[in-house]
């Protein structure tokens, strides 16, 4: 029976929640985490995923792209968002995702079962009611070896910005008006920012830091996620329990490297130890020390027997990337000879092992592609075999040594494991094209496009202008003519060294320049396909 109140006109019909990619919700991450702690999910390549809340599917959308053989249902309880996502799926000419127009306490058993079932950014906006209904269905939909993928706001870390909400709430106590409203609230925030005191003032301090992360939100974000009328973040170990009771236990995090006690002391982790042998007091504790204010959870039926233990030989299951740089180059293989590789992020791991340094420089030089283990050890021994540095030295070469450096890697964000690898080629041809999906996007004057590996990349505005061309019938000569022609019309402008040019053989130069950097870009970006 339809529900009466999707008749209704909602919050989000007034103001769209921007819908984007979340890499941490795809079924990859789910499935390589569920396969780390022992259970056999359902290969994303023929998986059926449901998300609750899905907007206008921009995160829906991009995985029924890049999995054609997957089923993809999403529902969203504000109509002007099922429109815009619908939009999108008929442009694509997408077969295998259907989003409707439907309240989270309309669904049942009749839906069906899921392999994965995402709820990104829901949970804490919803009534209890509702709330309690996305554990239920959980448990009832989600396939034996199924994982669910839950996000919430957690607490501590949620209560100073719960303070600051509760300001600005009741600053727009009498503004009906949702423009108004986000005016208004920035008004508040810039108006504490210039006037807290934070000198020898912890509050301030404390204020300055939250308002500036408030003050650089998006006016869409500020709304929802601050000025909702419902906004209830848990501590975490309510939010286990409440699953627990209904048949779910906790599997992990979607961000592995936040379950571990890795960057803490040796006392910390000798205490939290004491204190909770329990894996859900651990997280609570550690939340306690971190002030996690976020959590992206991932749940599975309480029946699927867990391996919390794992060692190097988990790491065969897995492809392997890792974009991470060498902070000082050339690398020296030799052992002993301490290494530090950073990532994008700013995470980074120091070794001084020659295989794993020998490793992580294989693994950037393929990126954006994964590498199976065995020939990760392949790449990786032929760079060691080719350094004199190694000649007549001995030094570990066995695969188990490597899967137990890549593991570690792993915990610290520099290795990515993967189930799956997407379709997208790292060569640039000679009539280059981008994916469907982002020509999509980039025509909707959006600033970032999803890639094929579910990340949002941005793109500047001449990179907006070439991947508008690139549609696998253009060759550098036909590129150059078109963005030439958008030059002298005043469309676009060229530049050298930052500044503008107007010499026709200088714009010929830095426009064949910026061409190349960016089609660069793009491969590197998994955003060209063949």
């Amino acid at each position: 029976m339809p529900n009466e109140n999707l008749k209704e006109e909602t919050s989000y019909d007034k103001v769209p929640y921007g819908s984007h990619a979340f890499l941490q919700s795809h079924p990859d991450r789910l499935a390589a985490l569920g396969r780390l702690f022992g259970m056999s999910p359902k290969p994303v390549t023929q998986c059926r995923v449901l998300e609750l809340g899905c907007s206008s599917a921009g995160n829906l959308t991009p995985m029924a792209y890049q999995l054609p053989k997957s089923e993809f249902v999403g529902i969203d309880f504000s109509a002007r968002q099922v429109e815009m996502g619908q939009a999108m799926i008929r442009a694509l000419n997408l077969k295998n995702i259907r989003i409707e127009h439907a309240s989270i306490l309309d669904v049942d058993k009749s839906w069906g079962e899921f392999d994965y079932i995402i709820a990104h950014g829901v949970f804490s906006w919803v009534s209890t009611e509702v709330q309690e209904k996305i554990f239920a269905i959980c448990a009832a939909n989600l396939a034996p070896q199924g994982i669910a993928y839950i996000s919430y706001n957690t607490y501590p870390g949620w209560r100073m910005r719960e303070m600051l909400r509760d300001m600005m709430l009741y600053h727009i106590r009498q503004i009906k008006d949702p423009r108004q409203q986000v005016d208004q609230a920035k008004a508040l925030i810039d108006f504490l920012a210039r006037h807290v005191p934070t000198e020898n003032n912890p509050y301030g301090l404390v204020l300055k830091s939250e308002l500036e992360i408030i003050n650089r939100s998006t006016d869409w974000y500020l709304f929802h996620d601050h000025l909702e009328e419902v906004n209830d973040p848990v501590y975490f170990y309510q939010f286990a329990e409440r699953a627990g009771s209904h048949g779910l236990q906790y599997l992990g995090e979607s961000d592995f490297g936040t379950m571990l006690t890795t960057n803490f002391s040796q006392e910390v982790k000798d205490t939290l130890n004491q204190l909770n042998r329990n894996i859900i007091g651990i997280e609570q504790y550690m939340d306690f020390i971190r002030n996690r204010r976020f959590r992206q959870t991932l749940l599975c039926r309480n029946t699927a027997p867990l391996r919390r233990n794992i060692g190097p030989a988990a790491v065969d299951d897995f492809l392997l990337s890792g974009a991470a740089n060498p902070e000082k180059t050339p690398v020296d293989l030799s052992p002993g000879v301490t290494c530090a590789f950073r990532n994008a992020r700013g995470q980074s791991i120091h070794t001084n092992r020659p295989l794993a340094k020998a490793a992580l420089l294989a693994l950037r030089e393929h990126w954006p592609l994964a590498l199976d283990l065995d020939t990760l050890l392949n790449k990786t021994l032929q760079k060691m075999d080719a350094d004199p540095a190694l000649k007549n030295i001995p030094v570990q070469r066995e695969k188990a040594v490597l899967a137990g450096d890549m593991l570690q890697a792993y915990t610290v964000s520099i290795v990515e494991f993967r189930t799956w690898q997407a379709d997208f080629v790292t060569r640039v041809s000679e009539k280059p094209k981008v994916s469907d999906i982002a020509a999509y996007q980039n025509r909707q004057g959006e600033k970032s496009v999803v890639n094929m590996r579910h990340e949002q990349i941005s793109v500047d505005p001449l990179t907006q202008h070439l991947i508008s061309i690139l549609d696998g019938t253009r060759d550098r000569a036909a590129m150059l003519a078109h963005l030439g022609g958008l030059i002298k019309s005043g469309a676009l402008t060229a530049h050298k060294d930052n500044q503008p040019i107007s010499d026709p053989k200088d714009i010929r130069d830095a426009l064949s320049h910026d061409v190349e950097r960016r089609l660069a870009y793009l491969a590197g970006s998994a955003l060209l396909v063949s």
